[in-house]
């Protein structure tokens, strides 16, 4: 049979108003990109940039003509900056392997599982992802429960996320059957289908999910602010980081940092939000497809 192919070297012409149509289409596209370009470029250049050029600029840069280090120097060799870095690292990567170790089989449970009362599960979980207990009974909880100014203020309440359990059980929901009954055919339990079967089928979502409470849990200050307020040895780095900046407005302490280099509180502002975003940017670029398969995750069943 043969082919109806276009022959070779054969350019197709575009009317007036396709040419005008790509022509708008590239000018909207380079404008968004320009819009959100110039905050980040902005944050970037003011952070090298010094007293002198700052006030001589009024305080607009983008391009500093002799950037200084001075607000990075100041940050790096602050040792609370580096305690409070590997706080949010060891928060991080613990939060986020303890509730997925929970979520997959809370999930897979209510997925294949004849539960009783499964549907009253199911809106208890529903309510309480809608309903949050408020920050007054959240604090008496955790009183209770010995866990204010302590490590595991950050890990215990993350154990149970209700949304990923929700995502998984309708992702397992969503695996033929065909594929659960040949394993239970060649003598496979419920947890050897779990293991082999459910998990690397559900691996991009997991990832997904993983991705986002890491980020969540980088970015977190305020759980430290309300629950861990007097144990400053287990602040994480973004709660450091908004002190360092409360004292940055402080004339005495400015008045030190400024003989340190010619740096301003502005600078300071503009390099601790470099310091706090530079992890999330290294990893984004690896990781984008589950970034956006977690934008759509549990939104379609099958």
């Amino acid at each position: 049979m043969k082919k109806n192919t276009a022959p070779k070297g054969i350019k197709i012409k575009m009317s007036r108003e396709e040419i005008a149509y790509q022509i708008f289409i590239a000018v909207v596209v380079g404008l968004l990109v320009l819009c959100c370009l110039i905050p980040f470029l902005y944050v970037v250049g003011m952070s090298f940039t010094s007293e002198g050029e700052m006030i001589q600029r009024n305080f607009f840069v983008i391009i500093p003509q002799k950037p200084i280090l001075a607000a990075y120097e100041y940050l790096l060799k602050n040792k609370d900056f580096f305690s409070g870095m590997g706080i949010t690292i060891v928060r991080t990567a613990m939060a986020v392997c303890t509730a997925l170790i929970l979520t997959v089989p809370v999930g897979y449970i209510l997925a294949i599982g004849d539960l009783p009362f499964k549907n009253g599960i199911m809106v208890f979980f529903i309510t309480t992802m809608v309903l949050s207990g408020g920050i007054i009974p959240t604090y008496i909880l955790y009183r209770d429960l010995h866990l204010l100014n302590s490590f595991w203020v950050y890990i215990v309440p993350s154990l149970a996320n209700t949304y990923g359990i929700l995502v998984c059980k309708l992702f397992v929901e969503g695996i033929p059957m065909d594929i659960m009954e040949s394993a239970q055919l060649d003598g496979a339990n419920e947890r050897q289908k779990m293991i082999h079967i459910a998990i690397p089928l559900l691996k991009p979502t997991l990832c997904a999910l993983g991705l986002f409470a890491a980020v969540a849990h980088w970015n977190s200050w305020m759980d430290a602010m309300i629950y861990n307020s007097r144990n400053s040895a287990v602040w994480p780095a973004q709660f450091v980081i908004r002190n360092l900046l409360q004292k940055s407005n402080n004339a005495d302490i400015m008045k030190n940092i400024n003989t340190y280099a010619k740096m301003t509180s502005e600078s300071m502002k503009m390099a601790s939000v470099i310091l706090a975003v530079l992890p999330i940017l290294c990893v984004y670029p690896f990781l984008q497809k589950y970034f956006v398969k977690g934008m759509y995750t549990g939104s379609v069943k099958g």
